[in-house]
């Protein structure tokens, strides 16, 4: 053995009960209750369900306009690589595509934080 091998000479270190922090583990039976945790839509009033399909609809279309963005980019980079754009078109409608794509992912992300404080579980990623 060598001077620094002292980690081999050591013994086993006595195992240190461990205390738990954070969040409980839960067993089989203390599931939480869904329904209380948000509001079926067979309880919101009219107002609220008339939001709901509003915001969704929103979501819905902003979800289509970053898809057909993405779409324009793609074709931009063609157009360019083809050489039907110079690079300061190319630069300038680029730039004009990502601050609107960067408009469509805001107002996404905040439709979808006001769907699921109103308790819509629907939204798939």
């Amino acid at each position: 053995m060598g001077l620094l091998d002292r980690w081999r000479r050591r013994g086993k270190k006595k195992e240190k009960e461990q205390k738990k922090r954070g969040r409980e583990i839960l067993t089989s039976g203390d599931k939480p209750d869904i329904q209380r945790s948000a509001p079926g839509v067979e309880t919101l009033d009219d107002e609220t369900k008339n939001e709901l399909v509003s915001l969704v609809a929103e979501y819905e279309r902003l979800k289509r306009k970053r898809q057909v963005l993405q779409e324009d980019r793609a074709k931009l980079t063609e157009r360019l690589d083809r050489g039907e754009l110079s690079t300061a078109e190319f630069r300038k409608e680029l730039m004009s595509k990502i601050q609107e794509a960067s408009r469509v992912s805001e107002k996404l992300k905040a439709t979808s934080s006001r769907l699921t404080a109103l308790g819509y579980r629907g939204i798939l990623h």
